[in-house]
């Protein structure tokens, strides 16, 4: 389950790979002009004679992209890369599709075999390794370099910082949150008041599952707050939820809990507040029964067929399944996610790398500047797939209109939800902070099943998981 999870927030990573190509530059082979910083990055600089003669014949130069995703983003991914040489007629672009599942040993086989490519989609958990070894170009350097853009255009939480002081390893490929998404039918027939999207204004947790109760229906038709309500014939959920680690931090963040401490000593998810949000979620499954178990879940496609199909009336799911309800033309709509203590935003993205080892980072840098910008890929973001991680396309009004307007992947509640909640309210989720991310994660949420199945309460099961968990805390990421 956790790997497909990561692959659907990691159909997000294609843009930032590619974001990292941030710098408008002139020639076609740059490496002999480039110049190394203290870092040990090497930095490109436009050779004399391409300033000279911006016209001159450039060299062909060939770039290998590697990236994952879904049917949808492949073709937009290629179609991309297709602008940026109609643009740049020098530079053409492979892109490189891998399945997600293969793609870890597939990329580790090209960097041993000497055919690293010059950028691409990264998992935290080889991106953690691999910065340790400096494969990658340190961001830093570039954006130093980089006369058109610097860091602050950007959302403040999208680096993915290394272990080496003024090191960022990585960016986010796109900007991602979680929301309420809700089907409009399914609440006109029940009569009741859709979620609020500001997020000022989000409902309470009791009011969430009040309303939750009201949109579960057994075979009868008869509610779950209804006394004879059958919990175990039920042809309509109230809400649905996902189990792997996304999901459940963006709740335990909105109820003031952390994985981690802030000290990165302590393994953080047993402390009160964590432990609340997580039983909340189960009691919706086994107290409520509002949302489908696990086991139910594994009959339901997707969140957004189950939207779509009226399996479900909500989904606390994440941004990208705009792609599939707006190609769907889902009559879905968006709020903020329930109050706990707060209801905030919190930041969810994969990794995007260029490789050091790129004999043309120059131009490397070129494309990734041209698909970090939506201007030059404005499907990707109109389509529903990503947010921008430039602040300009959240503040600027024409900017906004040409993406989240007057298009079905961004219906009612997207701005306030999803856009404004991320741009005022956004922090980082544990993906770009958390040391050894990945084994703490795998043993921190597969031992949470027993919880979704009723047989433990959140407390015990993660009391007894605390003290194993804690030996493979390493500590937090800091800010650079």
């Amino acid at each position: 389950m956790l790997q497909k999870k990561r692959m659907m927030k990691r159909s997000l990573v294609v843009l930032f790979a590619s974001m990292i190509t941030l710098t408008g530059c002139t020639t076609g082979t740059s490496t002999k002009e480039a110049a190394v910083t203290p870092a040990g990055t090497t930095v490109p600089q436009p050779s004399k004679e391409a300033a000279a003669t911006p016209e001159a014949k450039k060299e062909p130069v060939k770039l290998k992209y590697t990236y994952w995703g879904s049917p949808q983003e492949k073709t937009a991914i290629e179609n991309a890369t297709k602008k940026f040489t109609e643009k740049y007629p020098w530079i053409t672009v492979d892109p490189v599709f891998i399945p997600e599942s293969d793609y870890d040993a597939k990329i580790t086989a090209m960097v041993a075999g000497n055919e690293s490519p010059d950028a691409g989609y990264m998992h935290s958990e080889l991106g953690e390794a691999w910065q340790n070894e400096e494969k990658f170009v340190n961001i830093n350097d570039l954006f130093a370099n980089d006369k058109e853009v610097k860091k602050s255009d950007f959302l403040d939480y999208i680096w993915f910082n290394g272990t080496k002081p003024n090191y960022t390893y990585a960016i986010s490929t796109a900007a991602e949150s979680f929301a309420i998404f809700y089907n409009k039918d399914l609440f006109a027939e029940a009569k009741v008041e859709p979620p609020p999207a500001k997020a000022e204004n989000a409902w309470t947790w009791d009011q969430f599952v009040a309303t939750a109760q009201k949109l579960t229906l057994d075979k009868n038709g008869k509610n779950a707050a209804d006394p004879n309500f059958d919990p175990n014939n039920i042809k309509q959920f109230g809400v649905s939820f996902e189990s792997w680690w996304g999901p459940i931090m963006a709740q335990v963040v909105n109820n003031g809990g952390d994985i981690i401490s802030k000290d990165g000593k302590t393994f953080a998810l047993d402390q009160p507040e964590a432990v609340e949000a997580v039983q909340r979620l189960a009691d919706l499954i086994n107290k409520y029964h509002v949302a489908p178990s696990p086991t139910q879940m594994k009959s339901i496609p997707s969140q957004a067929v189950a939207l779509q199909s009226k399996i479900v009336a909500m989904s606390m799911h994440g941004q990208w399944i705009n792609l599939d309800l707006g190609a769907a033309k889902v009559n879905y709509g968006i709020g903020a996610l329930p109050k706990m203590k707060q209801s905030i935003a919190m930041g969810i993205s994969g990794a995007s790398v260029i490789y050091k080892s790129s004999k043309h980072l120059e131009e490397t840098w070129m494309l990734t500047k041209f698909l970090a910008d939506p201007a030059g890929a404005i499907d990707l973001y109109k389509g529903g797939l990503w947010m921008p991680t430039m602040k300009k396309w959240y503040t600027d009004p024409a900017l906004v209109a040409q993406w989240a307007e007057n298009n079905p992947a961004h219906p009612e509640g997207f701005k306030d939800a999803f856009m404004n909640n991320l741009l005022n309210n956004g922090v980082a989720s544990a993906g770009y902070y958390l040391m050894n991310f990945g084994k703490v994660t795998d043993m921190t949420f597969s031992a949470l099943d027993p919880v979704w199945l009723g047989k433990s309460t959140a407390e015990k099961a993660l009391k007894d998981l605390a003290p194993k968990v804690q030996q493979e805390i390493k500590g937090r990421f800091g800010s650079n």
